[in-house]
């Protein structure tokens, strides 16, 4: 019966200090980003193929693209990438012809200045004697502000915490009380 009645004492406490960790780490952990697939692909070509593909940005922000120019079953021999608006370029990257290339990423950040549609623009070539080539591209966005804070919930967590250990401990309180009462009418 004791070690039924200790166990039941544990749990609440257990939890609430689980909960205080878990609250006093999302307070010192630093800022939560805010960033967002736009676009994630993989394509097969053979001979020299262009595909271009739009993306849209939700707000001003930094867009990071990524290509990955894979060895299967050989690298290709030249891949370019540009993103542009229908008026600016305003990134662009050329990866040249490479006769011993094996898998190779490369990462591309550029700005966009508002909210809207965007296109992104890739030249593969491949290589060998199959003429057949594979690679991989994404597109991730960074709002403006390199992070979204998130103070008010975390005090709100923490506030959460403390009356939740308060209640346990009046609880706690009034089932001491409780047995008392119980072994002295006994």
């Amino acid at each position: 019966m004791r070690s039924t009645q200790a166990s039941q004492q544990l749990r609440p406490g257990l939890i609430a200090g689980m909960l205080a960790i878990g609250a006093l780490s999302s307070l010192l952990s630093g800022p939560t980003r805010a960033d967002m697939l736009l676009l994630a692909n993989t394509t097969m070509v053979t001979g020299t193929e262009s595909a271009t593909y739009s993306f849209t940005a939700p707000t001003a922000g930094t867009v990071t693209a990524e290509l990955t120019n894979l060895d299967w079953p050989q690298a290709l021999s030249a891949l370019s990438f540009m993103a542009s608006t229908p008026g600016q370029v305003l990134a662009s990257w050329s990866d040249p012809t490479q006769s011993n290339a094996l898998t190779s990423t490369h990462q591309l950040t550029f700005q966009v200045a508002r909210p809207g549609t965007y296109f992104a623009n890739i030249t593969a070539t491949p290589g060998g004697p199959l003429d057949i080539g594979v690679y991989s591209f994404s597109l991730h966005f960074t709002n403006g502000s390199s992070a979204v804070p998130l103070p008010a919930s975390g005090w709100l967590l923490a506030a959460a915490v403390i009356v939740l250990v308060g209640m346990l401990r009046s609880r706690r309180a009034r089932r001491t009380i409780h047995v008392s009462q119980l072994s002295a009418a006994n």
